[in-house]
């Protein structure tokens, strides 16, 4: 007879029966399951000096060690150095140092007609790519490799995205030891591709599909060709509940330390709502742990020429790295 698999993250009560749910299809293995690839990536990552920063330690950069973050003094925040795995969180300013509480604006009523004051937090002073989608590359692609699923000696790590998930994954595969192929569409910004044109070491490692922003499905079909071939392993981030696991953990805890911050100051403030775009869902997963701690509400943002989830609808638009005309597999869709 089976035993049930524990979820983690926002799934850690659920229990996942292998019969009809295998755990190491979405990334969710907890065990290793192949030591040989384990232990080749243990060589590589000893033989480049990689060290694996822990989701505790992102969450809170506090616990990282002195001497890892004193020799993050010398490293520019762009570079394709491994040390600044250690720089894939929300405590970062603009010039690589590391702030007590992430960076952010605060919105009031003056200014948005909205009663309660918004706290915005800044994305864009994560390392290399300058968003937030490499903690969801990373999240996705730890988890592979430490449970002996990915090994970068044999395999590409697909990066299938509408942008800066592409461009992340294939920052931290390069950090990583790893080779990384981004898969995006052709009419996304130019930005995008320059930027990946200096981080890959092959013209093939970058796929164009059909399409903008709105032409998720072509990604989709591309990565099926790919999967045809066993070296190739895709991290899809809209089927891989890793990236929902690294923000529910991750994220969560920024943005829980940044209303405590005002709320020490203002007794009774309440956290009324979580506000994100839609994209792959994952940074929506941070609601999760808001609204159970402080009943927030989780509010899914999306184009007004594709309301994908309010009236099923579809179109075109170019707001880049939102996504669209589909819901992602691990979207909790019934608790947003």
């Amino acid at each position: 007879m089976s035993t049930p698999a524990t979820g983690v993250g926002s799934f850690a009560d659920v229990s996942f029966e292998p019969a009809t749910f295998d755990p190491s299809r979405f990334g969710l293995s907890t065990d290793v399951v192949d030591s040989d690839r384990y232990e080749r990536s243990v060589k590589r990552f000893r033989e480049q000096g990689i060290v694996l920063p822990t989701f505790a330690q992102l969450a809170d950069p506090s616990t990282i060690p002195d001497s890892v973050r004193s020799s993050l003094a010398g490293v520019d925040r762009n570079a394709a150095d491994a040390r600044n795995l250690f720089r894939v969180h929300w405590y970062n300013d603009l010039h690589g140092g590391t702030v007590d509480l992430p960076e952010h604006v605060v919105l009031n009523s003056e200014m948005t007609g909205v009663p309660s004051p918004i706290i915005v937090a800044f994305g864009n002073r994560f390392p290399m790519i300058g968003a937030h989608k490499v903690l969801a590359a990373y999240a996705c692609l730890v988890p592979r490799v430490v449970t002996g699923q990915y090994d970068p000696t044999i395999h590409r790590a697909i990066w299938p995205s509408t942008g800066n998930y592409a461009r992340g994954g294939v920052a931290i595969s390069r950090l990583m030891g790893c080779r990384g192929v981004a898969v995006l569409p052709e009419n996304m910004s130019r930005e995008r591709f320059d930027w990946l044109e200096e981080w890959i070491a092959d013209p093939n490692d970058v796929i164009r599909t059909t399409g903008s922003e709105s032409n998720v499905k072509e990604i989709y079909d591309a990565c099926d060709e790919l999967a045809l071939d066993p070296s190739n392993f895709i991290l899809n981030q809209f089927t891989e509940f890793a990236n929902h696991v690294g923000h529910h953990e991750v994220t969560s805890r920024a943005l829980n330390h940044l209303f405590q911050h005002y709320a020490e100051h203002k007794p009774g403030l309440r956290l009324a709502a979580f506000v994100a775009a839609s994209g792959s869902s994952g940074t929506l997963a941070a609601g999760e742990r808001l609204k159970n701690d402080h009943g927030a509400q989780i509010v899914a943002v999306e184009a007004v020429e594709c309301p994908t989830m309010l009236y099923n609808g579809y179109g075109e638009h170019n707001i880049q790295g939102i996504g669209d005309k589909h819901i992602p597999f691990i979207h909790n869709v019934m608790n947003t």
